[in-house]
């Protein structure tokens, strides 16, 4: 297997070390900008928790802050979740010494602040200033990523770990250094430890930075040691605890297994496969826990968690057909048009003004398209400075998608993928980007090619499968 070069264009790191104030100047303003926008969506948000995930993250969070440890309810400690947000909320309501949803809101700005500074520093590494300032502003006024930002669920630290550790690989491809190496190991932890979808991704990233790297064999092996090192220390002790306390082996949390059940069962609906938790009667996912193992009232949720994950693998395996249709439905659904903000309007949760609904859903509706495409585009014909670290965000991409194209998808799952998309999005719109594969065929055919599909997937969405809700929806409008 031929070793993956990585080929810097000059000296890019030390764009930003060389930065003037003049340099940064319009990043500065896009940050002010991106700040005030966030204040005020935050002071005319209630702080009262709409969604059951929100509430069971601030559930979690106060168990802890209250000192209960990690449990729903004192003396029952839980692996239900991935723990790093719940252990953010409640290091924040510690602080600040209340249960103040607006004071996490405040905290989350600044993590989607960050956010923007990081893509604008990786846009800067891999392409040029324009594109670096484009792919900031695309990630700061990106419509859903504000959204999410008044919302006490994962997307707002989980996408800002993604970019960090995308950055920080970079760096440790352009110059090898031990601790480097061991943060970026720690960071990937961080981040599976918010989504637990990240927690098997160090099969790939192991080997592939073991490629990227130049020098001997032993140099290069000594690196990925420490980057699993750095990996291991910080999802380790969880892991430890959690296998303890389901008597199972339990990597993260105990959703992984019920999640794949219910996208992998006789009953799962194909229309809307993230739904199946609200299927009661014979045809819940567990019915047959409860039915056929009267036993399981005395196992842990560990234990159930892995009886769904046998008896989803044993259901996919006996019906492979189906489990390939399915697969495509949900990989179409995981990059299907985002639908928490337009979704939340037409449930009542949120009640702004007509014109603001009108606002919002336009600009959801104009900014993914324009994100994916331009990131399919720019994926296809730009040329990044580190093949290495392209090589690492189309294979987190990769990941993402195929993880949850066999378990379940849903638009939200792509969220924390848009800032990259957005880098990617922002080197299409430079002409030199497009120029320097315009011989390249090939690569303008598979650009086309994505771009067609997603166009039939979101037609197929609007026109067909969520007709009724694009009605709902408008009815509510107007």
């Amino acid at each position: 297997m031929r070793k993956i070069q990585t080929v810097p264009r000059m000296a890019p790191s030390t764009r930003l070390v060389a930065a003037t104030a003049g340099d940064l100047r319009p990043l500065l303003v896009l940050l002010a900008a991106g700040l005030v926008v966030r204040l005020a969506l935050v002071a005319a948000t209630s702080t009262s928790l709409q969604i059951i995930d929100e509430r069971q993250y601030a559930q979690l969070a106060e168990s802890l802050a209250q000192g209960h440890g990690y449990a729903f309810t004192p003396g029952h400690p839980t692996s239900m979740r991935p723990p790093l947000y719940s252990w953010f909320v409640a290091g924040i309501w510690t602080l600040t010494g209340s249960h103040s949803v607006s004071a996490v809101r405040l905290v989350q700005i600044a993590l989607a602040l960050l956010t923007t500074t990081a893509v604008y520093a990786l846009g800067l590494r891999l392409f040029d200033r324009r594109a670096a300032l484009i792919a900031a502003a695309l990630t700061c006024f990106y419509p859903s990523l504000l959204f999410s930002g008044l919302l006490l669920l994962t997307e707002v630290l989980f996408t800002l770990l993604v970019v960090v550790f995308v950055l920080q690989y970079d760096s440790l491809l352009r110059r090898p250094r031990i601790l480097v190496a061991a943060s970026v190991g720690a960071t990937l932890g961080l981040a599976a430890m918010t989504r637990s979808v990240l927690w098997p991704f160090p099969l790939v990233l192991l080997p592939l930075l073991f490629l990227s790297l130049e020098g001997r064999v032993s140099r290069r092996a000594w690196v990925v040691g420490c980057c699993l090192a750095g990996y291991v220390g910080v999802v380790g002790p969880w892991a430890v605890r959690n296998t303890y306390l389901q008597r199972t082996t339990t990597m993260v949390d105990t959703m992984g297994g019920m999640n794949l059940r219910m996208g992998n069962y006789q009953y799962t609906p194909e229309d809307r496969m993230w739904d199946a938790v609200s299927i009661t009667g014979e045809r819940n996912w567990s019915y047959g826990l409860r039915n056929i193992h009267p036993e399981a009232a005395t196992w842990t949720d560990g234990q159930k968690d892995k009886w769904a994950q046998r008896e989803a693998i044993s259901y996919m395996l006996s019906n492979p057909a189906i489990t390939i249709r399915r697969s495509i439905l949900k990989f179409a659904d995981f990059w299907g048009l985002e639908r928490e903000m337009p979704a939340a309007f037409e449930q009542g949760m949120y009640r702004p003004p007509v014109w603001f609904m009108w606002l919002a859903i336009g600009a959801v509706l104009v900014s993914y398209p324009l994100v994916v495409l331009g990131g399919a585009v720019g994926i296809f014909t730009s040329t990044p400075s580190s093949r290495g670290t392209h090589a690492l965000i189309i294979s987190l991409i990769a990941f993402i998608a195929a993880v949850h194209s066999v378990v379940f998808g849903h638009s939200r799952y792509h969220l924390p993928l848009v800032p990259l998309l957005g880098v990617y999005a922002a080197a299409a719109l430079a002409p030199s980007a497009i120029r320097a594969h315009v011989m390249a065929r090939s690569r303008v055919a598979a650009a086309a090619i994505a771009c067609g599909l997603l166009l039939l997937v979101w037609m197929h969405e609007v026109f067909f499968r969520d007709a009724e809700h694009v009605r709902a929806l408008l009815q509510r409008l107007t």
